[in-house]
């Protein structure tokens, strides 16, 4: 027969192990992929850039997307990095135009201006 102090480490024990198996589901719970982590990880040097682009001018849609693109890529849809030209192209689709800086220049004799520049000087000759 089990003695009364056996009986007590026993239950003390099985308490403990309820208590850890209850920590463990809690913090399995808690890992959840990280799908952005994912998106940015296959895109390219430029695709940042123009992720990061994206970022300014759309803060709180670009992060969303990014997680929905990273799940594709968890799940094995989507493979290879992404450069800039497909970062504008998926935020082009989906009706958000990433707007990039653009300049027009002209050389001559080694001289770069804008067209702006070419402009003012044709005024006032």
């Amino acid at each position: 027969m089990a003695s009364e102090e056996d009986i007590l480490k026993r239950r003390l024990l099985l308490d403990m192990q309820r208590r850890m198996l209850a920590k463990q589901a809690k913090l399995e719970i808690r890992k959840q992929p990280d799908y952005f982590t994912a998106f940015i990880e296959n895109l390219s040097e430029d695709g940042k850039q123009m992720y990061n682009k994206a970022v300014e001018q759309y803060p709180s849609l670009a992060p969303k997307i990014a997680e929905a693109i990273g799940k594709l890529y968890m799940e094995g849809k989507i493979q290879g990095t992404l450069d800039a030209e497909a970062v504008y192209g998926l935020f082009q689709e989906m009706g958000y135009p990433i707007r990039i800086e653009t300049r027009i220049v002209y050389k001559k004799k080694g001289e770069i201006k804008s067209i702006s520049e070419l402009l003012k000087e044709s005024k006032e000759d």
